[in-house]
């Protein structure tokens, strides 16, 4: 009978090989029945070129679920020390701690590539250095990219060793680099898995650094009358990660330190009994639900900007039942119904969580960044679509580390968050990559510059080949996704398979990740590469579904009943600027999202239910 039955199936899937794509025979073979049809559902579409995309929103969501359960099982691998059990009592630590150890109650990687070839200063001076600005219109503003800077500087570090590398310039480009060599530590190699190397953008990573920020009166953190940021005797900034940071990210950081202070004292009010530790804790566990929020049904939602990902991103945290439904009912059916915040139990799919090295690498959004930043006169009368007068440009090399937080006294929060509002951010595409970050000084832990400029767009390049993240196809084929076999497979731009060829000749193997996904075709709506969206799905969803404190002790026991009301409450951005500058977003802000410009139209309304639309 066993016989008949594995016969059976060979007849049934052996004809399907042969419209499987080569580079997927291997792993569909190992593959489960029920996986390998799911897989050919999604196979399917992407080869015949119609793009999930364009199907009617709750297909595009089916395809979307196919692949994020393909990939839970087929690209998520525990390589670290790390042992897949319960290690500690979750009762026991009832909050967040510094390092974030205890998040994931049971509680990342490849091979070495040729590092220089092709140099990196080559592929960055000819593929990557910014011609003249491309911006994302009126879809993604100067907010949204300081924003995916507050949470990479809160998810992910790396350490260094004491050996120094340097890269020289090559002769074909030594003209046109502004450097002609740099210098650079070499990334250091530890157990994956250690909490160490993880950093918090408003708390620190380690009890020092917490008790540096902290006031250690009714749980409150350190903040200046003016609402910005207060500085130390050498003028850094005072907050939990101020590394390599520019204006745009201290002036978040302070709006949620008057996030945090604010919860405290609604805590304090309604429980009078609480002391500062206490109200240090749960202030901190509300005000990092705030942000994770945020970041899933705000910022999220305009980096991608389709019915589809709106739907999917809410349904994320909410269930495809909905907001409505959830606040009335409270979480029911499980992570497709209910949503993955508020699960009974954290999900890993028998891996301890972890940031992978990919993760970091299709979050290298540098591009985002503009030349100069326009700042708005916000004591002049509103024009057009609420957009203020232009008052002045500066330099963004100027308003980095200790010159940046000078002039961000001058220039305040209102006026900065306003002109963060009003100005539109970088295209990630290639020739976009700022060029005054080709020529900067990087920064320690503390914030001190370091004695030597690097050309971050060459190190980039250099970085994603040094910790062994695939080069662009096999980057694809790992996440079942079909590799190009040509340059004209990736962009349509003469101009672009021209210098591709030039740099890489017709070896498209050797396309570094970076540079594939500038030039990738992008998707109507997307701000950011396929190729980077679909490493995003794993790890948005495990962001969530991993963490006791958004699953099993997303609850008013742990929360607070004050503070579960706050963070369900908050639906985005414009709430938290609304609450601590009322009037700003009334007077300054024409768009829905506080993400997009500020003078953009704001979303119109569509009676179709979101999940009966269909792509235009």
């Amino acid at each position: 009978m066993i016989s008949f039955m594995s016969s059976a199936k060979s007849l049934l899937i052996s004809p399907m090989e042969h419209f499987i794509h080569p580079d997927f025979h291997q792993i569909f073979q190992t593959m489960t029945l029920v996986n390998k049809f799911l897989f050919l559902i999604i196979h399917s579409v992407d080869k015949s070129g119609i793009g999930w995309h364009r199907l009617p929103v709750f297909l595009g969501l089916f395809y979307l679920a196919i692949r994020r359960r393909l990939h839970e099982e087929y690209n998520l691998m525990n390589v670290g020390k790390t042992p897949v059990g319960s290690r500690f009592n979750p009762s026991d630590f009832a909050f967040r701690s510094a390092n974030g150890k205890f998040n994931d109650p049971l509680k990342g990687r490849c091979r070495k590539s040729r590092l220089l070839k092709p140099d990196p200063m080559v592929v960055a001076t000819k593929l990557l250095a910014r011609r003249e600005l491309k911006d994302t219109g009126k879809q993604f503003n100067m907010i949204a990219a300081s924003w995916i800077q507050f949470m990479i500087h809160d998810w992910i570090d790396h350490l260094e060793s004491t050996q120094q590398i340097e890269l020289k310039a090559p002769v074909e480009v030594a003209n046109e680099c502004p450097l002609t060599s740099i210098k650079f530590y070499k990334t250091k190699e530890v157990d994956t898995g250690l909490p160490d190397i993880k950093k918090g953008h408003l708390y620190g990573s380690n009890s020092k650094k917490m008790r540096q920020v902290r006031t250690f009166k009714d749980g409150k953190l350190k903040i200046e009358k003016d609402g910005l940021l207060q500085h130390n005797t050498d003028g850094l900034p005072i907050a939990g990660d101020v590394r390599n940071s520019w204006i745009g990210v201290s002036t978040l950081q302070a709006l949620f330190i008057l996030e945090h202070n604010a919860v405290c004292d609604a805590l304090k009010k309604e429980y009078h009994y609480l002391e500062d530790e206490d109200l240090y804790r749960h202030a901190r566990l509300v005000t990092s639900a705030v942000i994770a929020k945020i970041h899933t049904i705000d910022w999220t939602i305009e980096l991608l900007k389709t019915d589809t990902l709106v739907a999917g991103m809410r349904a994320n945290w909410y269930g495809l039942l909905g907001k409505r439904f959830k606040d009335t009912f409270g979480h029911v059916g499980g992570a497709i119904l209910g949503g993955l915040v508020g699960l009974k139990e954290p999900v890993n799919h028998g891996v301890p969580y972890s940031l992978t090295e990919e993760f970091t690498s299709v979050y290298r959004m540098h591009s985002l960044l503009p030349d100069q930043l326009f700042i708005r006169d916000v004591n002049s009368k509103p024009g057009p679509n609420k957009s203020p007068k232009l008052s002045k440009t500066i330099d963004m090399i100027n308003l980095i580390g200790k010159s940046g937080e000078k002039e961000l006294l001058d220039i305040g929060f209102t006026t900065q968050m306003v002109s963060m509002g009003h100005q539109a951010c970088g295209a990630l595409e290639l020739w976009n990559y700022p060029v005054w970050l080709r020529n900067i000084v990087p920064q320690n832990v503390d914030g001190t510059d370091r004695p030597d400029h690097i050309d971050l767009a060459s190190l980039d390049i250099y970085r994603d080949r040094e910790r062994n993240v695939a080069r662009y196809n096999d980057f694809r084929r790992s996440l079942l996704l079909i590799p190009i076999s040509k340059w004209d497979d990736l962009t349509d731009d003469i101009e672009a398979i021209d210098t591709l060829h030039d740099v890489y000749g017709d070896d498209v193997e050797q396309l570094d990740l970076l540079v594939g996904m500038a030039a990738e075709k992008k998707i109507k709506g997307f701000a950011i590469s396929e190729t980077a969206f679909i490493i995003f799905l794993i790890m948005a969803s495990r962001r969530l579904e991993a963490d006791r404190f958004f699953t099993s002790d997303f609850n008013e026991d742990v929360y607070t009943k004050k503070g579960f009301e706050w963070v369900n409450t908050t639906e985005s951005l414009k709430d938290v600027l609304d609450r601590h500058y009322l009037g700003m977003t009334d007077r300054w802000m024409n768009s829905t999202s506080a993400f997009s410009v500020w003078d953009a139209a704001p979303e119109s309304h569509n009676p179709i239910p979101i999940y009966f639309r269909v792509p235009n």
